[in-house]
């Protein structure tokens, strides 16, 4: 049988069977570990928030079940633990973009399943690379072809990011080739159809499922249901009915453009707190600040061109509604950066009615007119234009933002997101052990070492 007759999931679940620490190269294993250290970070951080405490509310357990929710003494059973976990990790928007938002579901899916089997370090990294290369191919496929949301009113990264999760079980779990296959079919058939209107819109503080904790429990879910021996729809990718056909003008899956290409290689990864369309955007205008001074954009109408599908949803015409809105709300976040921030952070969006409070961010935010260019295709390209009293112009464009493939962030500086976000919940000590623990992965033992360094007792996050 040719390439060509096999269908796209038996491809990515052949890839992915042969990914092994013998065959992923150390520079994508590397990267793996700090994807890891990120989105524990990112989840780590998530246990602080209001959210946080209504999650685990709606997720009822006791101290006795088998998996650690991370940053917090509370204990859930393995798809309770998962979903806060990912629910953690999403809500304040520093989760990865590498494959859409990978990270989160698959390192919550990996590191829950693995702490529930006892897997090895090695193990749980392996699956981790599998979970996010194959998320990654999965929305690949689809990304240059992408329907608008006002087409098509679906996110197209819930659905990969659930067939990724179910290909790090699969491979903690041990299943076989064609268990394999259809645990990947049946993670697409269970997976949340992940509404555009939750993400961009009106959605409440329930978006977080949605890019985490959903995929990562109908990944593992689906892997079960494999092992046990249910099948799975097969062709729901490339068929005329499948997935590629109906978030793409032109989906379609090359398993030969990735021989030797690793979206590891190419990591995005996130220094604002805000949804990775606002990055480019939001760094534009933080040079032109910096280059003009900040009296430059006091009085200045400031003018920024995106592509046409990300002004369909994070240009807004209201007023930040909610702490999740805020980090969806283009406006709102060039108003903040206008005022003085280099950063969006989490603060910016938990204390927004504060920073509404503030007549320069409501001023600043009068003086934004988002503007529609179709030149632009890509969510890393924008210009920002600023005209002053006198009718004098100032433009600064950007293709590449902080934290992009072309801009990547450090090794060091993940090290210090990391930092940033997990000392006040584990306190100096405790954050450089988990630091040293998850660039080592492969000397752990057994993740339920790491992960129980990683929760916190009832006595203080510095015990």
């Amino acid at each position: 049988m040719s390439a060509a007759t096999i269908g796209a999931l038996r491809q990515l679940a052949l890839q992915a069977g042969a990914m092994s620490m013998q065959t992923i190269p150390e520079s994508v294993r590397n990267q793996a570990r700090l994807c890891i250290l990120d989105t524990v970070g990112c989840i780590l951080a998530g246990s602080r928030t209001e959210e946080a405490q209504l999650v685990l509310a709606c997720e009822p357990g006791g101290s006795s079940e088998a998996v650690s929710v991370l940053g917090t003494p509370h204990r859930r059973a393995l798809r309770e633990a998962m979903r806060i976990n990912g629910y953690l990790g999403d809500v304040l928007e520093l989760n990865d973009l590498i494959g859409g938002h990978a990270s989160i579901g698959i390192v919550s899916a990996a590191l829950a399943l693995g702490e529930a089997l006892g897997s090895s370090g090695s193990r749980a990294l392996e699956a981790v690379v599998r979970g996010i290369e194959v998320t990654s191919r999965v929305y690949d496929a689809v990304y240059l072809t992408l329907r608008r949301y006002t087409e098509m009113a679906l996110v197209p990264v819930g659905i990969p990011s659930s067939i990724g999760a179910a290909a790090a079980a699969a491979h903690l779990l041990d299943l076989g080739e064609e268990q394999t296959l259809n645990a990947l079919a049946i993670a697409g058939g269970l997976a949340g159809w992940c509404p555009a209107e939750v993400i961009f819109g009106n959605g409440g503080t329930f978006k977080p499922m949605l890019f985490g904790a959903q995929p990562a429990d109908a990944g593992v879910t689906a892997a079960y249901y494999a092992r046990a021996g249910m099948t799975g729809p097969r062709d729901l990718l490339d068929s005329k009915v499948g997935y590629f056909a109906t978030v793409a003008t032109d989906g379609r899956f090359d398993p030969a453009g990735w021989t030797g290409r690793w979206a590891l290689a190419q990591p995005r990864r996130k220094l604002h707190a805000c949804c990775g369309y606002l990055h480019a955007p939001v760094d534009a205008l933080g040079k032109l600040r910096q280059r003009l001074g900040q009296d430059a954009l006091q009085q200045s109408r400031i003018e920024v061109r995106v592509a046409p599908y990300v002004a369909d949803v994070v240009s807004k015409e209201h007023l930040p509604s909610s702490p999740n809105d805020a980090r969806f709300h283009l406006q709102y976040c060039l108003a903040v950066v206008a005022c003085g921030a280099d950063v969006i952070l989490p603060e910016h969006s938990i204390q927004f009615a504060e920073q509404l409070r503030h007549a320069e961010v409501l001023d600043a935010m009068r003086r934004i007119a988002v503007v529609q260019d179709a030149e632009l295709a890509h969510y890393h390209h924008c210009r920002v234009e600023i005209v002053d009293a006198a009718g004098r112009s100032s433009s600064q464009s950007v293709s590449a933002p902080r934290g992009s493939p072309q801009d990547a962030l450090s090794d060091d500086e993940v090290i210090g997101k990391f930092r940033m976000l997990a000392e006040p919940v584990l306190g100096p000590e405790r954050t450089r052990r988990a630091i040293a623990d998850c660039l080592a992965l492969e000397d752990v033992a057994d993740v339920r070492e790491l992960l129980a360094s990683l929760s916190t007792s009832t006595k203080g996050a510095h015990s």
